[in-house]
């Protein structure tokens, strides 16, 4: 999965002045890191756009947990889902009754259209996942995900390519569905076979893409 689901800001999109009435009509919300948001079946069905920080979507079965998407500002979700939401850090959200919310772009043509891309993205990488969990072993599950980081925000130098996931041990985790321990030891192999280099806390240099792409813990 990538990091960040979404390609659209709609914090962007709102600072139109056409969009002036709805940016009036959302709630500011503060939340702290590690904090659980919302939960399946929330009493409030609300959409929420964030404004400042980072949120997990995640779903859980049993002891699994399994994410979807972290979301940044400008991204867009709903309460009215199977997922929970957990606060990566100190959150702001802006929330709305999703009834208001409808009604609202109902009329605004333009606005209706970059919710619908915005929702397309997040079905293509729903499905990305999925595909992820069923043909990749943990190890594939991480270099899929380093290299689409690689793909969409990394930052190219003579050395390789320079990552800065901005992740904990504990996030990258659960990002790829396991455990930190496993985490640790697969990137452990990765920096002792020299396809990636930690340069500090959450910034890593992959020398060379393809090296990573066929690299294996066996």
């Amino acid at each position: 999965m990538k990091k960040k689901f979404s390609t659209i800001n709609l914090l962007d999109e709102l600072c139109r002045s056409e969009y002036a009435q709805i940016c009036q009509e959302f709630s500011e919300i503060n939340y702290s890191k590690g904090q659980l948001i919302y939960t399946p079946g929330h009493s409030d069905d609300l959409i929420f756009i964030v404004k400042k920080g980072k949120v997990r979507i995640y779903l859980a079965l049993e002891d699994k947990e399994f994410s979807l998407a972290i979301l940044e500002p400008g991204d867009i979700y709903s309460t009215h889902t199977r997922a929970y939401v957990e606060a990566v850090e100190d959150v702001t959200l802006l929330t709305m009754p999703t009834e208001k919310f409808h009604l609202y772009i109902a009329t605004h043509s333009a606005l209706s259209r970059t919710i619908i891309s915005v929702l397309g993205e997040l079905l293509k990488q729903s499905f990305s996942i999925i595909e992820n969990l069923v043909f990749n072993d943990i190890s594939g599950r991480l270099i899929n995900f380093l290299l689409q980081e690689a793909k969409d925000s990394g930052q190219v130098t003579d050395e390789g390519v320079i990552l800065n996931l901005d992740l904990t041990m504990e996030q990258l985790a659960a990002i790829i569905c396991t455990s930190r321990q496993t985490v640790s030891t697969i990137i452990n192999s990765m920096q002792r076979a020299n396809v990636l280099q930690k340069k500090n806390r959450g910034v890593f240099l992959i020398p060379d893409l393809d090296r990573l792409k066929n690299f294996s813990t066996f």
